[in-house]
């Protein structure tokens, strides 16, 4: 199947069907791939360019997104919302509508993407998984937007949980530093090399390395899985223990 465009529908009782969004990124493309070799058919949305494309800040591509899923797809049975806006920059100096950017993308998306699928979520008795980040938790200087985005959500993973059940499961996870090439922004930021970056990320990590993004994959994979079943409103932390020792 093509991880770009939607193929003819499969049969009523064929493989679940799980929207990815983000997923021409480092972690998008790891979460595809697990779900593919799971037996999902996965609509893969991006941001720029593709039948998936869609800029998740504005409700009215988000909402367009899954119409186009449930067309091409006929039917939804898993949101994972990985997509993400990122800068660095002391929160004095922060501009404003980069700020708004972050926030819009990263939460305010998040959210748009959520009720315009739970009608269909809801038929199926499927789940939504939101891609949160340890900087979400944690909290990390020059990252303000970043961060509070993603505390955010938190906040809505635990809300619509409670407001969704018990047809439909809301989970979340808070990733440690992954081997993207998001990095390299965190790197510019820092005036040191990617390499470098990596090293002291590494360093930091009690388990003394960065993940891999099959890794984190397999924690999403996991929440949308039937042995996930008695799971929602939880937030798992595949950090490597930087939480913990933090």
């Amino acid at each position: 199947m093509s991880r770009d465009r939607p193929s003819a529908p499969g049969p009523v009782n064929g493989p679940r069907v799980a929207l990815v969004t983000g997923a021409d990124g480092g972690l998008g493309r790891a979460i595809v791939r697990r779900l593919e070799r799971a037996g999902w058919r996965v609509a893969a949305g991006t941001h720029r360019e593709g039948p998936l494309a869609a800029d998740l800040a504005d409700p009215a591509q988000a909402r367009s997104l899954v119409e186009r899923v449930i067309e091409g797809f006929c039917g939804l049975h898993l949101l994972v919302a990985n997509h993400a806006a990122m800068s660095m920059a002391p929160a004095h100096e922060h501009p404003l509508d980069d700020w708004w950017r972050i926030v819009d993308t990263n939460l305010s998306g998040s959210f748009y993407l959520a009720r315009a699928a739970v009608p269909h979520l809801r038929a199926a008795n499927g789940s939504i998984v939101l891609v949160s980040s340890e900087w979400g938790v944690i909290g990390w200087p020059g990252a303000s937007a970043y961060a509070a985005s993603k505390s955010g959500l938190i906040g809505l993973t635990r809300a619509l949980a409670r407001e969704l059940a018990p047809g439909v499961r809301v989970n979340a996870i808070a990733p440690g530093v992954i081997d993207t090439p998001q990095l390299a922004v965190d790197a510019a930021d820092a005036g040191i090399t990617l390499d470098e970056m990596k090293r002291r990320y590494a360093d930091a990590s009690p388990l003394r390395r960065i993940a891999d993004p099959d890794e984190i994959a397999a924690s999403i994979e996991f929440l949308a899985s039937d042995g996930a079943a008695y799971y929602t409103g939880q937030v798992l932390h595949p950090n490597g223990g930087a939480t913990t020792a933090s």
